[in-house]
């Protein structure tokens, strides 16, 4: 456990000044930290929206489609 420690503390301390010179960065006086969790949840909204819709249309063009025969 202790050579894990020695082996990962670095790493830690790396990631500790990434995140910290990274999301307190600005751009236009506005925290990059912000910008990227403003990003991430736009992104994954979107997505979820575009999923739900899609199976709802997929959900909807089949219950219509049920009943008509291919014959006509």
């Amino acid at each position: 456990m202790e050579l894990m420690n020695w082996f990962i503390k670095p790493f830690n301390k790396g990631m500790l000044w990434f995140g910290s010179s990274v999301f307190d960065s600005t751009v236009f006086g506005i925290k990059l930290g912000w910008i990227v969790a403003y990003g991430s949840m736009m992104y994954l909204m979107f997505t979820l929206t575009d999923l739900i819709y899609e199976k709802g249309f997929d959900e909807g063009v089949k219950s219509v489609t049920i009943g008509v025969s291919e014959n006509g």
